[in-house]
């Protein structure tokens, strides 16, 4: 039982990580009126992934992840804490993964996808302190995303910190009941996870009802007044010298 309670407190402890994460991201920046179109963010952030994913030339990928750095370096303290806590889990777990390759005698290939690893994770981290959670659907919606997507992305995280306290307060209240030593086929987790589908139906239900009693169609038009500003043309002309430098550094290598 001491064990089953134990795990119950570390997976709530990582739910509740997650989203004060997340919380903490959406308060330290992003969504700030102002802060640039959150679709052109998205844009750039996506073009710097995949140009990092496809480059082969070693100075391109280390240029790109100095330039990273040095952008985070700039942040406010407390920002900068948030993307290196972030930054740490990916880039450890990538070096376990790649760790077969320095005893196949390619440890540059461990180097290298560790690298692009990281940059990915830098530009979502950099751009989650200049668009929040909820300008980002509305970034999706104005590059023409299906709206299903557009709502499954907006109620999913909600809906999985929901059933996520739910299910986490079945155990503690299952395990707190249950006396002498407890093994997984009497500890109860077939019900919790079937009350826990259950709730997750009742809750999608009640969802579509008042969605349906509120006139959703389907549609999510964009409500946002913001226009191009001159933070965006700085971000255009960035991603233009990026891909002018990936080309360059893939034709000369």
């Amino acid at each position: 039982m001491l064990r089953i309670l134990i795990y119950e407190m570390n997976w709530n402890k990582a739910i509740m990580k997650a989203l004060s994460r997340l919380r903490e991201s959406d308060r330290m920046g992003g969504g700030a009126a102002g802060s640039g179109l959150p679709v052109i963010y998205l844009a750039s952030a996506a073009l710097c992934i995949l140009l990092c994913a496809l480059s082969g030339n070693a100075v391109f990928t280390v240029t790109v992840l100095a330039v990273l750095l040095i952008r985070a370096a700039m942040l406010p303290l407390g920002q900068l804490r948030l993307i290196i806590r972030t930054l740490i889990m990916p880039v450890i777990f990538t070096l376990i993964i790649m760790l077969p390759a320095v005893f196949l005698g390619s440890p540059g290939t461990m180097l290298t996808v560790t690298m692009k690893v990281a940059e990915a994770v830098l530009v979502l981290s950099l751009m989650g302190t200049k668009v929040s959670f909820q300008r980002m659907t509305e970034a999706f919606r104005q590059m023409h995303c299906p709206g299903i997507f557009v709502l499954v992305l907006d109620l999913t995280l909600r809906f999985l910190v929901i059933l996520g306290r739910y299910s986490g307060a079945l155990l503690e209240a299952v395990t707190m009941r249950s006396v002498g030593k407890v093994n997984w086929r009497d500890s109860g987790a077939g019900g919790i996870l079937g009350t826990t589908f259950l709730k997750s139906t009742q809750m999608a239900r009640g969802t579509e009802e008042a969605m349906r009693m509120r006139g959703f169609d389907g549609e999510y038009p964009g409500l946002s007044k913001e226009r191009f500003s001159l933070k965006d043309g700085a971000v255009l002309s960035a991603d233009a010298v990026l891909v002018f430098f990936f080309v360059y550094t893939q034709t000369a290598g």
